[in-house]
């Protein structure tokens, strides 16, 4: 018991203001309620006691036994209270909904004393009859078990009950030892009672922070599900965008391809020697995306190149020359205008430069290059040598393409995709082409 009181007030302590003004507001409408339903329960019960009494009366029992004659008042004191208690809330709802915290607290409070209080008169006036305190006991353990009291007021109105009660029945029973047993059977129950009072209030309490507590989770699932919603929205959007994106990337390449006899499956056969290279080294997913792309778009500037000098079947001169190493720019500009493609400008803008700084269009060198942008440069150099040209009259083999790397490694492309791809190739891979 003692830990019981212990944690009502943890309890009642972990609720804030606001939490304890609501918690008591629900308390004293349910006492409320179920005082009004039960003062409509105990008319009843009190008019056919007074029923009874008159029939006692007609027997001539009130002139044998003063008892009978105060158990009359007090069932008559009962009739009057509920009866009060009735039309008091029945014009209070014509009026006007009984709402007010204050007036529902007296109202139950009125309610609680002056039923306990009935039931003590006619307690002790069945010490002159039978020499009981049944009817006491059995109130004193009803509204412990009824109404939801908070502990201090619990404590005070059973111990105003006691005092009553005690002083009633040492001037009613005149018999020491039933006296004496009465002493210590009504101490022990109303003690009892107010530790049922106060467990089935600790209970409540319980109920109403764990459905506070529930009511808190719902918001936050809410909220949660909410983000998860505005996620997946963004997500479908992303992905609407994305195919979009994908839409924008074969277009150009088509046009591309169309405007250019040599490049034609180009781009997609760059992208796969170096989809083959980054799995190989490793490469994160995200990197692989933007790799993919730019191996598609990488050419692409070459919209802008004269068809007279892209389909040129003989050497470029100086200034057509100028004009085609121009295309990684156009191309890096080109697509600077797709919002997918801006991580993507700097593989496409330096896809030509060299590893020891002898390309084009700034000359970078070594790591200076960014690292996607050198494998670009070893997956388009392999396809341009192994695919047919218009300058050409026949493709060379792959073979032919690993000796121009190992040839070129350290001058034109990085030593380390070098022998990347050769440890590609050589785990077969990539399939050769003819």
């Amino acid at each position: 018991m003692l830990r019981t009181i212990i944690n009502l007030g943890f309890l009642k302590n972990s609720m804030n203001e606001g939490q304890k003004t609501e918690f008591d507001r629900e308390l004293i409408n349910i006492n409320y309620n179920r005082s009004k339903h039960l003062s409509n329960l105990l008319l009843f019960v009190f008019l056919v006691l007074i029923f009874t009494d008159y029939l006692n009366y007609n027997k001539g029992l009130w002139e044998g036994v003063p008892g009978y004659r105060l158990l009359f008042f007090s069932h008559l004191f009962l009739t009057i209270e509920t009866l009060l208690v009735i039309i008091y809330s029945f014009f209070a709802r014509l009026q006007s909904p009984l709402d007010k915290y204050g007036e529902k607290r007296f109202f139950v409070t009125s309610f609680s004393y002056l039923t306990l209080i009935g039931t003590i008169m006619s307690s002790i006036a069945d010490q002159y009859m039978n020499g009981q305190i049944t009817v006491f006991v059995l109130s004193s353990l009803f509204f412990a078990i009824v109404n939801y009291q908070k502990p201090l007021f619990n404590i005070i109105m059973y111990l105003i009950s006691y005092v009553i009660f005690i002083i009633g029945i040492t001037y009613a029973q005149a018999d020491p030892d039933v006296l004496r047993g009465h002493y210590i059977n009504i101490t022990v129950l109303l003690i009892l009672a107010v530790f049922l009072s106060r467990i089935l209030y600790s209970a409540k309490v319980k109920d109403f922070i764990s459905g506070k507590t529930i009511e808190q989770q719902n918001i936050k699932l809410e909220k949660t599900n909410q983000e998860l919603s505005n996620a997946n929205k963004n997500l479908n959007e992303s992905l609407l965008a994305l195919d979009e994106s994908q839409n924008i990337i074969f277009t150009l390449t088509l046009t591309l391809e169309s405007k250019d006899t040599n490049t034609h499956g180009h781009s997609e056969r760059v992208a796969e020697f170096a989809m083959a290279l980054a799995e190989n080294l490793g490469l994160s997913d995200k990197e692989k995306v933007n790799l993919w792309r730019a191996a598609i778009l990488h050419d692409i500037g070459k919209i802008g190149i004269p068809d007279a000098i892209l389909n040129k079947p003989s050497a470029l001169t100086e200034d057509e020359w100028s004009v085609m190493k121009s295309h990684p720019g156009r191309g890096a500009e080109i697509c600077s205008k797709l919002k997918f493609a801006r991580g993507i400008l700097p593989i496409i803008k330096y896809h030509h430069e060299h590893f020891d700084g002898r390309g084009y269009p700034e000359g970078l060198k070594g790591d200076s290059i960014p690292f996607l942008a050198r494998i670009v440069s070893v997956a388009d150099t392999v396809d341009a040598i192994t695919s047919p040209r218009t300058y050409r009259s026949q493709p060379r083999t792959m073979e032919q393409a690993i000796e121009e790397l190992e040839r070129c490694s350290g001058t034109q492309f990085d030593p380390v995709l070098v022998e990347s791809f050769i440890e590609v190739y050589k785990s077969n891979a990539i399939v050769p082409l003819t």
